[in-house]
């Protein structure tokens, strides 16, 4: 399947989950995403609605190169691995919740903030970690949470990780080998 191909799927399913409501919540694997996505928990317990946890993934121009010389496996590779990793963190974050709060997991191909407003079109409500971007950094990668308080149709909640704990180097590196969401 080509990527032209695969992206054409990924929006109709994009679109066929928009129909049931729910709160659409960013993952990065750092800190203020687990501050996220823990505050999200709380609201889908107050609110009654699931969660559709997000995690956005690129192609780098090196591995869509090796896909077009005749690899086409590694796109549904690369997206297999990053729902393992994803699904992994997100049970590590929710400990005992994840088997009481409602919540799905999807991975989208794509840069993490149009993918986010995309997803969250129809949303009640988008929540994301947000954390302190400056200098090169802010210039290159830009804010994820800046572009979806610019761009989403509904309410995004920004939620700031704990000042006190850093960012899980360990998992937000594994996640960002397929694309850093904020």
């Amino acid at each position: 399947m080509t990527g032209h191909h695969m992206a054409q799927k990924a929006t109709s399913t994009r679109r066929s989950l928009r129909l049931t409501p729910a709160i659409v919540v960013g993952l990065d694997g750092s800190a203020s995403a687990k501050a996220a996505l823990r505050w999200a928990v709380t609201q889908s317990r107050l609110t009654g609605l699931p969660l559709r946890v997000v995690h956005a993934w690129q192609v780098t121009p090196v591995a869509a190169a090796v896909a077009e010389s005749g690899a086409g496996d590694y796109f549904e590779a690369a997206a297999a691995d990053a729902r393992a990793r994803a699904t992994h963190w997100v049970l590590e974050t929710l400990g005992d919740d994840a088997r009481q709060v409602h919540w799905t997991l999807e991975i989208a191909e794509g840069g993490a903030g149009p993918v986010l407003v995309d997803l969250s079109e129809d949303s009640p409500l988008q929540v994301l970690g947000t954390r302190v971007h400056t200098g090169i950094r802010r210039a290159v990668q830009g804010s994820v949470s800046h572009y979806c308080l610019s761009h989403a149709a509904g309410p995004v909640v920004a939620v700031p990780g704990p000042p006190a704990e850093p960012c899980d180097t360990q998992v937000a590196g594994e996640l960002a080998t397929v694309g850093p969401l904020l």
